[in-house]
């Protein structure tokens, strides 16, 4: 069990510092503080508007930090370009002066830079870069798992959707009903709350299909139900290829689908709008049946995002989206995932005399 310092300086909140929040209501390791100047004096249930992070303190810097006795800090961010703020180096050479372990998903390699390494070589402390890939390669063999299993792959509008969270509390949900689950982590967050997994986002793109399909297939030899965290979006500009991939590499046997209620356009990218709800789950219902198309990956509930919303406003816009998709909805963060497993449950129950797997 770690003790985490999250270094979030200016950015923790729910979006922006959506790894800090992930490992904050995930992770099995403690946080015993969050670095961030702009909100210092606070706690992070204060911050977040909600009972996530209740007492767990935030802190100008991270020698405020260090009287907390934290054995590791953690960068809380994943911006896009994955690069560290040069104003925060500062804080990761003093918190491995102090012995900390350093935790990065960023897309440049803390390990790999001359003076942090250098400093990690002097104080006799690790730096772990989750997105560092492992060495190997594979292309994907179309292999078929095993019979009575049932891959869940968690899909997606745009980038921060809620992919990872549902995965997890769909999981938790599974495991609580006595079911035989595991949650397959594939993004830097959910490797860190894991302590496992594969940065698809960080794998050549010939070999993402194949080292995905390889980790499931592990997976799917162990557990009977298996959740893979799902990575961007297919109609995203920029990171539709590690979608593509995670599907065709997982091969679902079905998919949760989701979106945040209100947003009309790919983050970033604000002329790029969405089609319909049903037009989207068609787009990655579709994209598995271009290999496999019996038996046929149909998406089985949708999972939202509404904490913008009040409870009444989040409980008429999931009915809605109901409504129009036909499809069981909730927001698990706030509801909980009994509606979409029961949902996987029936769905599985219903094809439960057809392959639940690909046909070799």
């Amino acid at each position: 069990m770690r003790k985490i310092v999250i270094l979030a300086e200016g950015s923790f909140g729910w979006h922006y510092g959506k790894t800090a929040t992930g490992v904050i209501r995930y992770s099995q390791d403690t946080t015993v503080a969050v670095i961030d100047s702009t909100q210092a004096g606070q706690d992070v249930a204060h911050a977040l508007q909600g009972p996530v992070g209740k007492g767990i303190p935030i802190v100008k810097d991270i020698y405020a930090a260090l009287a907390l006795q934290p054995d590791t800090l953690l960068i809380g961010i994943a911006p896009r370009g994955g690069q560290l703020p040069e104003a925060w180096r500062w804080q990761l050479l003093t918190a491995m002066e102090h012995g900390l372990t350093i935790v990065s998903g960023l897309h440049m390699f803390l390990g790999d830079d001359p003076e942090l390494s250098a400093a990690a070589q002097q104080h006799g402390v690790n730096i772990w870069d989750v997105r560092r890939p492992p060495q190997k390669t594979r292309v994907a063999e179309y292999l078929p798992h095993r019979e009575g299993s049932h891959t869940i792959l968690l899909v997606g509008s745009d980038c921060g959707s809620g992919k990872m969270s549902c995965a997890l509390e769909a999981n938790q949900e599974a495991l609580q009903r006595g079911l035989n689950s595991a949650f397959l982590a594939t993004g830097q967050t959910g490797i860190m709350i894991a302590n496992n997994g594969l940065p698809v986002d960080r794998l050549i793109v010939d070999f993402t299909a194949g080292l995905v399909e390889e980790q499931v297939l592990k997976l799917t030899d162990q557990h009977d139900w298996v959740f893979v965290e799902g990575q961007g979006a297919l109609n995203h500009p920029g990171y539709s290829p590690v979608t593509l991939g995670l599907i065709h590499g997982s091969m679902p046997d079905a998919m949760i689908f989701c979106h945040k209620v209100g947003q009309t356009s790919i983050e970033g990218y604000e002329h790029c709008a969405f089609p319909s709800l049903q037009r989207l789950i068609e787009i990655n219902e579709s994209t598995v049946s271009w290999i496999r198309p019996e038996p046929a990956c149909k998406v089985v509930g949708i999972s939202l995002i509404t904490n913008h919303l009040s409870e009444e406003e989040a409980l008429k816009a999931i009915q809605q989206i109901e409504n129009e998709t036909g499809l069981p909805a909730t927001d698990t963060f706030r509801f909980g995932a009994g509606k979409l497993i029961d949902a996987l449950e029936c769905h599985f129950s219903g094809a439960k005399d057809e392959p639940s797997s690909r046909r070799s």
